[in-house]
């Protein structure tokens, strides 16, 4: 089946803004910075307004948003929902910072917004399911959606610490998380692989090249992340292993989006009647 970029994308440009804030809601709630994450805050904003855009993009007749935005059962509707929530409690958040609020009211905002991002990346996933399409409908999807969306999170969260020199101890949670999400992200990525594999090898497309990548990817945004937890790892050499860890994050949650098209079985497009 071929590949629907905008919404591949908007799933992983979203699902990482979602998860950089969920890790760095992590921080706050888990410890006590000396700092504030605006900026993590604000470039996670950022990825979930560029995400949206992406979604809406993809449709035959952008301006026909609100009448795909009047189904409330929809994928569209609840993604749409879930994102603009989420939005809302970043903004929120960042509001309440500039304000100079307390920590235990940040500490809300970001429990809040902790949750929604693990709903939202796994919604994401789920509004593909359908019994047209075999290798889509399995819980095994969502959760690979999820997974990927935490390790490209996760280690975005470790490259911006690492980057505007956050305190050593604010570093080195990021880069616990950062691994451990990466190893949940192949987990769940070959748990679902294992279940579409078969559709993968019939696909017209050949997407071998995309599961290699896949793997790849993710088990390097691991290994740079084992390797940022060395205390004799310093700047600039921190800076660029955190940066291998992002960029490595971040196309193994789009492989992974890559093999879930590739493994569709074509039937009418929803999108291309709004």
């Amino acid at each position: 089946m071929e590949i629907q970029w905008t919404l591949l994308l908007f799933t992983a440009v979203s699902g990482t803004g979602a998860w950089l804030f969920a890790t760095t809601a992590c921080d706050d709630i888990l410890k006590k910075p000396e700092k504030a994450p605006v900026v993590e805050s604000v470039v996670a904003l950022l990825l979930l307004l560029a995400g949206g855009l992406l979604s809406v993009a993809h449709l035959s007749h952008p301006d026909r948003i609100l009448e795909a935005l009047n189904r409330p059962t929809s994928g569209i509707f609840i993604e749409a929902a879930l994102i603009g929530v989420l939005g809302l409690t970043v903004l929120i958040y960042l509001l309440i910072t500039a304000r100079s609020a307390s920590l235990s009211a940040r500490r809300v905002l970001a429990g809040i917004g902790l949750v929604l991002g693990v709903i939202f990346s796994f919604a994401c996933g789920s509004s593909y399911m359908m019994a047209a399409r075999p290798a889509w409908d399995s819980i095994a999807l969502p959760l690979a959606y999820l997974g990927t969306a935490a390790a490209a999170g996760g280690a975005l969260n470790l490259f911006l610490k690492a980057v505007l020199k956050r305190e050593p101890a604010s570093i080195r949670f990021a880069a616990i998380l950062a691994l451990a999400l990466a190893a949940l992200g192949i987990v769940l990525a070959l748990v679902y692989y294992l279940g579409a594999g078969s559709a993968l090898s019939a696909a017209q497309n050949d997407g071998t090249g995309w599961v290699v990548v896949l793997f790849a990817a993710l088990v390097i945004d691991g290994i740079c992340s084992v390797l940022c937890l060395r205390d004799t790892v310093k700047s600039p050499a921190l800076a660029a292993l955190s940066a291998c860890a992002a960029a490595t994050g971040i196309v193994g949650a789009v492989a992974l989006r890559a093999v879930m098209w590739i493994t569709g079985i074509g039937i009418l497009n929803f999108f291309d009647q709004l």
